[in-house]
C-alpha cells in the first residue's frame, strides 16, 4: 500500500505541472497583435489608388465579380462560376472571360478565392482547387469541443494569428501584400471585414488605410482575408492600429459621387471620417464581413459612389464596351429539418440558420440596390469617358445573380443544406457545388446574351 502512495505521488508531482502548463498556454489570450504599419513618405501608401492605373486582359469586355461568404462552400460555389468563365473565348479570340475580370470582391470563404484569383489570375484556378479546397484545413484549427478551447473562445477567440491567417500565407498567399497586386493584368481586389467599434465595412483599400494613417502597400493579403473570414468566438479578430494620432501628414479624402447619400453610404462615409476624428477608437478589431455585407454587393456600392469611374481602372473603363455583374450568392436560406418536429433545433442548427436569417435579407437588399444603381452608374462612365468622342456612347451592362438557394430540385436541395460553413469539404463535394457553379452560370438568360454580344463582335472583327 505504501508503495502505491508513493507512485500517486510521484505522477502527482508529474502531472501537476503539465495541468498548469496547459491552464497558463490557455490563460495567456489570443494572439491579436497589431498587423498594421504607420504611414511613412517613403513608401508610397500616400499615392493615389491603383485601380487609376491598372487594366486586364485587352478586349472590349470586362466583368465585375462577387463571392459572397460561406466558407468552403462559398470558395467551391465560386470555383466553379470561375472555371466557367475560364472556358468561355472572349472578345477578339485572344484570351478568355476569366481574363476580362476587372474587378473581384469577396467575403469570408469568397475573399479566399477572390484575393487567390487577383494573384494568381485563372493560370492559379488548379492550385485553389489543390493547395485550398483539397485541404483538411479545420485539422490544423482548434476546433474541438475542449475546456481549452472554451476558455479560448471567452478571452477573445479560439484560433488566432497562428492559426488561419498562418495557414493561408504558408499554403496560399506566401507572404504577397496588396501592393504585389499594383501590376498590370491583375483585377481590381476587393475585400472587407466588419469593423465592431463602427458596426460597418472596413473595405481593404487605400482609402481605408489612409484614414488610419497606415501602410497600405505593404498589408499581408493572408491577415486581409482571415479578417473577412474572422467569425466572432471562433476565430480572434484581427487587429489594426489608428495611427491618425501621430500621422505624419495630411491624409486624403475622397470625394463623394453624390451629395445626398443613401443612409447608409452616410454612415458608411461617417465610419470612415470617424478612424480620423475619434479620440477612442485607437485599435480597430476586424471580424467576419459577412456580419455587415454578405455577398460583397454593399462594398461594390460603396466604391461605385466614389469618383468615376471607381471601382474600374480608368484604361478599362476607357476601352470597354460590354460590361457584366455577376454576383455568386452561396448561403443557404431555407430548409433543414427543424421544421419537421416539434423539438428544438440542436445548438448547431440553431446557429447555421440564425446566421442564414441575419444575412438573407441584408443581401437581397444589397443586391437589389445594385441593379437599381446600375443604369445611372453606367450613365455616368458614359459622361466620363465621352469628351466629345461620340463612340464613347458604345457601352452595354448587365447583372446576373447565380445563387445555390434558387435551386428547386429537392434532392439536390437537401444535399446543399448539409454542407454547413466550414473550411473542409469532402473531394465529391466540391465538385458537387463547382459543378453546379458552372451550370447555373451557363443556365443565365444574361449570361447567354452577353456571349451573343461578343461572339458577334468577334464575328464583325473577322470581316
Amino acid at each position: 500500500m505504501l508503495a502505491l502512495f508513493r507512485r500517486l505521488a510521484h505522477l502527482k508531482a508529474i502531472a501537476f505541472p503539465f495541468a498548469c502548463g496547459l491552464i497558463l498556454t490557455a490563460c495567456a489570450g489570443p494572439d491579436v497583435r497589431v498587423t498594421n504599419a504607420p504611414l511613412s513618405l517613403t513608401t508610397g501608401s500616400l499615392t493615389s489608388d491603383r485601380s487609376a492605373g491598372t487594366t486586364t486582359a485587352d478586349g472590349e469586355a470586362a466583368i465585375i465579380l462577387a463571392f459572397s461568404g460561406g466558407g468552403a462552400r462559398s470558395a467551391a460555389f465560386g470555383y466553379g462560376v470561375l472555371s466557367e468563365l475560364a472556358h468561355q473565348t472572349s472578345s477578339g479570340g485572344t484570351h478568355t472571360l476569366a481574363d476580362d475580370v476587372a474587378v473581384v470582391a469577396g467575403v469570408s470563404g469568397g475573399a479566399v478565392l477572390a484575393a487567390h484569383f487577383a494573384l494568381y489570375g485563372s493560370d492559379g484556378l488548379p492550385a485553389f482547387r489543390q493547395n485550398f479546397l483539397g485541404q483538411d484545413i479545420e485539422a490544423e484549427l482548434h476546433t474541438a469541443f475542449t475546456p481549452g478551447n472554451l476558455l479560448r473562445g471567452y478571452q477573445g477567440g479560439v484560433n488566432d494569428l497562428s492559426g488561419f491567417p498562418s495557414w493561408l500565407d504558408r499554403h496560399l498567399f506566401r507572404g504577397a501584400t496588396f501592393g504585389k497586386l499594383n501590376a498590370p493584368g491583375r483585377p481590381n481586389l476587393i475585400i472587407h471585414a466588419t469593423d465592431l467599434y463602427n458596426r460597418s465595412p472596413f473595405i481593404f483599400d487605400r482609402h481605408s488605410f489612409s484614414a488610419i494613417c497606415s501602410q497600405y502597400d505593404d498589408y499581408p493579403l493572408a491577415h486581409a482575408v482571415a479578417a473577412s473570414a474572422a467569425v466572432p468566438i471562433m476565430f480572434a479578430p484581427i487587429t489594426l492600429r489608428n495611427y491618425n494620432a501621430a500621422c505624419p501628414v495630411e491624409t486624403e479624402v475622397a470625394t463623394p459621387r453624390h451629395a445626398r447619400p443613401s443612409l447608409t453610404e452616410k454612415y458608411y462615409r461617417e465610419s470612415v471620417e470617424r478612424y480620423r476624428s475619434a479620440t477612442d477608437l485607437n485599435y480597430l478589431k476586424l471580424y467576419d464581413g459577412g456580419l455587415v455585407d454578405g455577398v460583397g454587393t454593399q462594398s461594390l456600392l460603396h466604391l461605385m459612389n466614389r469618383p468615376t469611374p471607381a471601382p474600374l481602372s480608368e484604361a478599362k473603363a476607357r476601352s470597354i464596351r460590354h460590361l457584366l455583374f455577376i454576383v455568386v450568392d452561396a448561403s443557404t436560406r431555407i430548409g433543414g429539418g427543424i421544421s419537421q418536429t416539434e423539438e428544438p433545433p440542436d445548438a448547431k442548427e440553431t446557429v447555421v440558420s440564425a446566421i442564414d436569417a441575419l444575412i438573407n435579407i441584408p443581401s437581397l437588399q444589397s443586391y437589389d440596390m445594385l441593379r437599381r444603381r446600375l443604369p445611372n452608374w453606367r450613365d455616368e462612365i458614359v459622361r466620363w469617358r465621352c469628351q466629345g468622342n461620340a463612340r464613347c456612347q458604345n457601352l452595354d451592362t448587365a447583372i446576373i445573380r447565380v445563387a445555390l438557394a434558387d435551386i428547386t430540385e429537392p434532392a439536390t436541395a437537401r444535399r446543399i443544406l448539409t454542407l454547413h460553413n466550414r473550411l473542409t469539404l469532402q473531394a465529391q463535394d466540391v465538385d458537387f457545388l463547382s459543378d453546379l457553379g458552372r451550370r447555373l452560370l451557363r443556365e443565365q438568360p444574361n449570361y447567354q446574351r452577353f456571349l451573343k454580344r461578343l461572339r458577334s463582335d468577334i464575328r464583325r472583327g473577322e470581316t
